[in-house]
């Protein structure tokens, strides 16, 4: 494990930007032919997991009750504001769309519907 939580996303959270609270940390950027930065780009968290994949591994995606989930292993900060904007995905949403988790949680909630897993 490198990152410090987990993060059960629905496809269109997946699929949509990253709050800004996560884009100094994990949007793609542009620089110029000196390497300075020229543009933060709109990422999304698709993106973010294949530009993970090295340090966290592979997002794993869930079919559960007929909806697509992807769980992502994150590295973040509550002092830059990256996991109250985390928690803010999931509000007012049933579980576990946009739930933040432990290690232990994500474990269980793959465990219990990965169709591969025996």
């Amino acid at each position: 494990m490198k990152g410090n939580i987990f993060i059960c996303l629905n496809e269109v959270t997946y699929l949509g930007s990253i709050p800004t609270e996560l884009e100094g940390r994990y949007a793609r950027k542009s620089y110029d032919d000196e390497g300075v930065l020229s543009e933060v780009l709109d990422t999304t968290f698709e993106e973010v997991g294949v530009d993970g994949r090295t340090k966290f591994g592979s997002v794993i995606e869930l079919n559960i009750d007929d909806s697509k989930y992807y769980v992502l292993e994150l590295d973040c900060s509550w002092l830059g504001g990256e996991v109250s904007a985390l928690l803010d995905l999931g509000d007012a949403l049933d579980y576990p769309s946009n739930c933040l988790m432990t290690n232990e949680e994500a474990i269980t909630l793959i465990a219990d519907n990965r169709e591969d897993i025996l």
